[in-house]
């Protein structure tokens, strides 16, 4: 009867003097929790006499839930205001980190211990103590002693373990360590939550070929949709996930999981395993040590910037969301063409800072908002407005629908400005019927140069490379471009601009 009556009061409607809503963690020094109102009517507010049997009050539900409260409570949490919070510790070692998501003056990260009292058996988090907690409904209730209270829930399937592990071996079983989310720079905090995402809807796909595939082209294709909103992922209700061949509940499940991008921010952390593993969130990316060495070697701010090895885990965990977890090989965005012909040219239109052959200054690549740090100088095909005209440029682009269309509508344009080296695959596609007659003399591509592995590999699909008359010349560098080395910072320090797509081809 209790606890009936305690749950009719909660859910009771709210007068007027109880609707103002404050934020009790950042507007008050001395509170430990988020709060929801800061004045409460009398016959609302919990009195002494009722906060001494809220622990009798909990429900059956709760008493036997608490029993799992240490291990029940670790992971990540919303709070009624908006609050993340993260969990971590062991059974009578708790800590909560507590971080606004919505960016105030006044906002910052708070430690809180969550301890049991050992009077009254009661959780407490700072100075409030546990009203209500349920696993099954993933939720906790916590109040003050002044009668606020605050709801902690989860954002709906947030556990890993609600994420089918069809590649178990990609997850790491560690512990997370207690860390301070405003220690990490918050575009790194969502690239982080974006690899995440990406990496869960890996595995909710699973072991089918078709749709694995079809998610790299749409992730390579999407930064050339002009309404493409996020920078590298299609929004939950994009058209370009009607594309996948999934069935409908996958789909909705794959829209759920992009929807909770946003609140998990603070919660997928990127950091390095080791020297040769990163872990973003629950999944361990395995990087190879020539590619570590590479972007370091490119790093053009301080080489002993504290950032530098972040940038790097950053990086490469970007690049890792387009491999296809069944190819016992990466994905061919990091295929180039041989490095002796490319060193011949002035630029790399399709290139990335593991793969280019050409110094910083002269290539450009998908993220050049991140990659600038590494000696990209733009975007397709916003970069093409910047380079000299008369330039040897070699053009490799990735081999999905949306850019070999784009190369092959601008073909003509870019004849007239650059030299080129062209490389474009065989498709059956309305422009195809252009190829003969774009591209005379064309050559069959062989093979491609894996820059990871430093070896050549086969062409998988027919393919023509094509190069200018004039490319043979003997033709003077061009000096590098402004956008290189270290002025670069104020070129591509943001998502404001439009970065548009890049890189190599998608071969199976």
């Amino acid at each position: 009867k209790l606890s009936a009556r305690h749950s009719q009061r909660a859910l009771r409607p709210k007068r007027a003097s109880e609707s103002k809503r404050v934020a009790g963690l950042h507007g008050r020094s001395g509170s430990a929790v988020s709060t929801q109102t800061e004045h409460a009517s009398p016959d609302s507010r919990l009195n002494a006499s009722e906060r001494s049997r809220a622990v009798l009050m909990l429900s059956a539900e709760s008493a036997s839930d608490l029993s799992n409260f240490t291990t029940g409570v670790l992971g990540h949490w919303l709070d009624s205001i908006g609050n993340s919070i993260i969990v971590t510790g062991q059974t009578d070692d708790l800590t909560a980190v507590v971080t606004p998501l919505v960016d105030r003056p006044e906002a910052r990260d708070r430690v809180l211990l969550i301890r049991q009292c050992q009077e009254t058996q009661v959780w407490k988090c700072g100075p409030a103590q546990l009203e209500h907690f349920s696993l099954e409904r993933q939720r906790a209730v916590w109040t003050t002693q002044d009668g606020r209270r605050t709801v902690w829930s989860r954002t709906a399937g947030a556990s890993p373990s609600a994420v089918a592990a069809t590649f178990p071996w990609l997850l790491h079983n560690g512990t997370p360590e207690t860390w301070l989310p405003l220690e990490m720079p918050r575009d790194i905090l969502y690239d982080g939550a974006r690899v995440a995402a990406l990496l869960d809807i890996r595995q909710m796909i699973g072991s089918r070929a078709e749709p694995q595939e079809q998610l790299t082209h749409i992730l390579m294709d999407h930064d050339l949709h002009q309404t493409r909103g996020d920078y590298l992922i299609p929004g939950a209700d994009s058209p370009l996930w009607q594309t996948l061949p999934v069935s409908d509940r996958l789909r909705r499940s794959i829209a759920q999981r992009v929807h909770r991008i946003p609140y998990e921010a603070l919660s997928q952390r990127i950091s390095w395993s080791g020297d040769s593993e990163i872990w973003v969130g629950h999944h361990k990316i395995t990087v190879r040590t020539r590619d570590v060495q590479v972007l370091d070697s490119r790093w053009v701010l301080n080489p002993k910037d504290e950032r530098k090895p972040l940038e790097i885990a950053r990086l490469l965990s970007l690049y890792s969301v387009f491999d296809n977890p069944l190819s016992n090989r990466r994905s061919g965005m990091q295929l180039g063409l041989d490095p002796e012909l490319r060193r011949q040219s002035d630029y790399e239109l399709f290139a990335s800072p593991l793969n280019a052959e050409l110094p910083n200054g002269r290539f450009a690549s998908k993220w050049p908002h991140v990659e600038w740090r590494f000696g990209s100088i733009g975007s397709y095909p916003s970069v093409l407005q910047t380079l000299p005209v008369n330039s040897v440029v070699t053009v490799n682009p990735p081999f999905t629908e949306a850019y070999l269309a784009d190369v092959m509508a601008r073909l003509g344009e870019l004849k007239l400005r650059f030299r080129l080296r062209l490389a474009m695959p065989i498709h059956e596609t309305p422009w195809r019927k252009k190829l003969t007659s774009s591209l005379p003399s064309a050559e069959l591509l062989q093979t491609y140069y894996d820059a990871s592995s430093e070896s050549h590999t086969d062409v998988l699909h027919p393919t023509l490379l094509w190069e200018d008359p004039r490319c043979s010349a003997q033709h003077p560098m061009h000096p590098m471009h402004p956008a290189a080395g270290r002025g670069a910072a104020h070129v591509h320090s943001g998502f404001q601009e439009t970065w548009v797509p890049e890189k190599r081809r998608v071969c199976a």
